[in-house]
């Protein structure tokens, strides 16, 4: 059941999603509301599955690193009955997958994956999802840099340190 959220509960909402990092102090301060009463919100919103995790947006190319991500558009038959739910459940209990949503357009699943190295993600698309029933066809894209994640913009200037791709 969806919850309708009132004033300030949305505006200790935005905060957070700007910035999960802030005490219920600080947050009393910016959304102008007591200590006590953001703190309640902040409790109940948790406890209601709204508010799930707080995370850190880490820019991974001021790090060495030798994984790949890729966006994998997936074209899905639904199953009957159950809708584009069933499928989209068994693609994302793979470890390998970041994020999957459901998505109006040429294609209905937008799938993030990371995996060690190129040749990796493709076995995983070809080898499991692929052979989910309901899966008629994927197109991977590989994930060249990140300019903007989250409403967060990364640099746009200087070199990236990944190596070129050859196909």
């Amino acid at each position: 059941m969806l919850k309708t959220l009132g004033t300030e509960e949305l505006k200790v909402l935005n905060a957070l999603g700007d910035n999960g990092l802030l005490t219920n102090g600080e947050l009393s301060t910016l959304v102008k509301l007591d200590e006590k009463q953001v703190a309640q919100i902040r409790a109940d919103l948790e406890a209601a599955g709204i508010i799930l995790k707080y995370r850190a947006i880490i820019n991974w190319e001021k790090i060495e690193s030798s994984g790949v991500n890729a966006l994998i558009q997936v074209k899905v038959t639904p199953a009957q009955g159950q809708g584009y739910d069933e499928v989209a459940r068994k693609v994302a209990a793979f470890p390998e997958v970041r994020t999957c949503l459901l998505v109006s357009g040429s294609f209905d699943l937008l799938v993030e994956v990371d995996g060690p190295s190129l040749r990796d993600v493709a076995f995983f698309v070809a080898d499991k999802l692929a052979t989910i029933e309901g899966v008629n066809h994927t197109s991977t894209n590989f994930l060249l840099k990140r300019y903007k994640q989250s409403g967060d913009m990364f640099s746009v200037s200087g070199k990236t340190h990944r190596l070129p791709m050859m196909i």
